[in-house]
């Protein structure tokens, strides 16, 4: 291993030590609220759509379907929302030349990847023991479902750390425009329910592709046949790569102090 990668490994090392004591401060009630959060807004779907349908979409566990759901899209979206800040949140580290914008993203990018595995894993293990008995989970499709959304969010995370930079007007636009997508993305609902020509407008959605493949891994029966895997692995493919472009690109850009 060479000495430069030697040094950047050091310094996403101290990145992610201080991106860490950043978020979640030296308390336990740091990492807690980080189960918490997306705990309370399962259960508190899960109350509001068990009073007004009589079962689920899938299954019979209202708290397993809304999980499924709603974690597959938290991983894209915490993803994206925590790498499209990773240099600003750290700009004043950016003046020195050993640190770089690359380093500030893989840093939260590997804190979120592993803040999600863990909080995915005590969830769903939870929802197992206390609520539901989780059979014949399809492994593959949730590791690579999660992948995915991961390259995702990482590659509009990056892109977004730019435009965001050089346009205000734009993350106001980009956050306005996000706000429908959790509820267009199948969160609450099966897109195959959803009637033509409206859910082929809905599927142009990346995310709505995630939670299928996801949900997929979950219920061994859903076939979730509008899946197209081969797209979405191009499309997050094309968003990493156009991530590392225009940052490379802007770098200096980022290190700019005002």
């Amino acid at each position: 291993m060479s000495a430069a990668l030697r040094t950047h490994f050091r310094v996403i090392a101290a990145l992610v030590i201080r991106e860490m004591t950043t978020r979640y401060g030296n308390k336990i009630g740091g990492y807690i609220w980080a189960i918490v959060d997306p705990v309370a807004f399962i259960a508190l779907m899960s109350i509001v759509f068990s009073a007004i349908a009589h079962s689920p979409p899938i299954g019979r566990s209202f708290v397993l379907f809304y999980a499924s759901g709603y974690m597959a899209f938290w991983i894209y979206r915490s993803m994206t929302d925590q790498v499209s800040q990773a240099a600003k949140s750290n700009r004043a580290l950016l003046n020195y030349p050993i640190v770089s914008p690359f380093d500030t993203f893989v840093a939260r990018a590997a804190l979120q990847g592993g803040t999600q595995l863990a909080v995915c894993v005590l969830i769903f293990s939870g929802i197992a023991v206390f609520i539901t008995p989780l059979h014949s989970l399809d492994f593959q499709s949730l590791i690579t479902a999660s992948l995915v959304a991961i390259t995702l969010g990482v590659g509009i995370g990056m892109l977004n750390s730019v435009l965001f930079r050089m346009s205000e007007v734009y993350q106001q636009v980009f956050n306005i425009i996000n706000r429908p997508l959790f509820i267009v993305s199948g969160v609450f609902f099966l897109p195959e329910s959803i009637p033509h020509p409206y859910q082929d407008y809905l599927l142009w959605n990346p995310v709505s592709h995630i939670i299928g493949w996801f949900r997929r891994g979950i219920y061994p029966s859903y076939r979730a046949a509008f899946v197209d895997e081969a797209w979405l692995i191009g499309i997050a493919i094309a968003a990493l790569f156009t991530g590392l472009l225009i940052t490379s690109a802007f770098k200096a850009k980022l290190r700019e102090v005002a």
